[in-house]
């Protein structure tokens, strides 16, 4: 990857920062209220790691973002279909926000969907992460509204899509 960054699959002695860059940036965001439960499922990366592919992004040997790759069947998955890879948590360094670190990520994903066949990509974004949703829309993904949900009041979720981008 261009500038020294290095995407690759989280070892054990990386899930404590992930998880506070998860945090972090969801904080750095607007997306957790004071008090917010969604912190501790943003800190427990051990438990992503059962059943998904949590992988990090580094830069000079700091991790500096993260994101989980949910695999079909696993606990984590919301929206993914068969034919798809869902990705969900793709945190980065409020520090590194605009170096490319999350672009990298999704190529990640990208290469892990060529990998197993799968067609599209699926991610959902809170309609109040303005921020994302653009961001994703950069990357060209597509919202989906018919898959749209909420996981409880007050927080409600956007599906977006694309296919799997050509290598």
């Amino acid at each position: 990857m261009d500038d020294g960054l290095v995407v690759r699959p989280a070892h054990d002695g990386d899930l404590d920062v992930a998880g506070r860059i998860c945090v972090a940036a969801y904080d750095a965001a607007g997306q957790l209220e004071p008090g917010s439960p969604y912190v501790d499922t943003l800190q427990d990366t051990r438990s992503r790691t059962v059943d998904s592919i949590l992988l990090v992004a580094e830069r000079g040997g700091r991790v500096i973002g993260t994101v989980t790759i949910c695999s079909p069947g696993s606990a984590s998955r919301e929206i993914g279909r068969d034919d798809e890879v869902e990705f969900r948590f793709l945190a980065v360094d409020p520090d590194a926000w605009g170096s490319g670190v999350a672009r990298a990520l999704v190529a990640a994903c990208d290469e892990h969907a060529r990998s197993v066949g799968a067609r599209a990509l699926a991610i959902c974004v809170r309609d109040t992460n303005a921020g994302a949703a653009a961001m994703y829309e950069r990357m060209g993904f597509e919202r989906i509204p018919d898959r749209d949900w909420s996981p409880r009041p007050g927080v409600d979720l956007l599906a977006l899509t694309r296919p799997v981008a050509p290598t």
